[in-house]
């Protein structure tokens, strides 16, 4: 559970410092604004974390009981 808030925040924290940078800086690195979002998917895909399938059960089991 925590690994997926890490993984989001990972994130959420490259996006939010790709987008500070200005457009000269992004293209020097060979970005585009508009595909920021994209890259940093790609950059943390390998990190990404594995699905636990008990706890997917478990959270099946607990919106089938409302």
């Amino acid at each position: 559970m925590l690994s997926k808030l890490f993984y989001k925040f990972k994130i959420g924290r490259t996006i939010t410092a790709l987008n500070s940078l200005d457009d000269a800086t992004l293209k020097d690195i060979g970005l585009h604004r508009s595909n920021i979002r994209s890259h940093v998917y790609e950059i943390f895909e390998k990190e990404k974390p594995i699905d636990d399938p008990i706890s997917e059960l478990h959270d099946l089991y607990v919106k089938s009981t409302y």
